[in-house]
């Protein structure tokens, strides 16, 4: 009976630190660099709503290992900077991310464009 209790004791410890994942650790901060919008190289041309021609001339995306969400600068070759929080997102070290995002400032291009970043 005391072997059958302690098995069940070992099994329930077991299940709840594998539920537990590494949310016990401290979260890794990551930061990755713009490096293609539609698989073209930075910098990329692109109109703004209002239709002038802007350059994407860099950005970084910053968020953790524990989520639950990032957020990415964007800056014109022109000056303007701009962020963008994208939600239910984690990053690892070392692992490349792609977003499709639109851009709410009008200064930036517009539609929707799919963003890739690496370390």
């Amino acid at each position: 009976m005391k072997l059958r209790f302690t098995t069940l004791v070992a099994a329930a410890v077991i299940v709840a630190n594998a539920g537990c994942g590494n949310s016990t650790d401290p979260a890794i901060a990551v930061t990755l660099t713009l490096s293609s919008v539609d698989g073209v190289a930075i910098p990329v041309q692109g109109r703004s709503p209002g239709g002038a021609l802007v350059t994407i001339g860099g950005g970084n995306l910053q968020g953790t290992n524990l989520g639950p969400a990032c957020g990415a600068a964007f800056r014109l070759a022109e000056g303007p900077l701009t962020t963008v929080d994208i939600p239910s997102c984690t990053l690892r070290p070392g692992e490349e991310r792609t977003f499709t995002l639109t851009f709410s400032d009008a200064r930036f291009p517009g539609g929707s464009h799919s963003y890739r970043f690496v370390p």
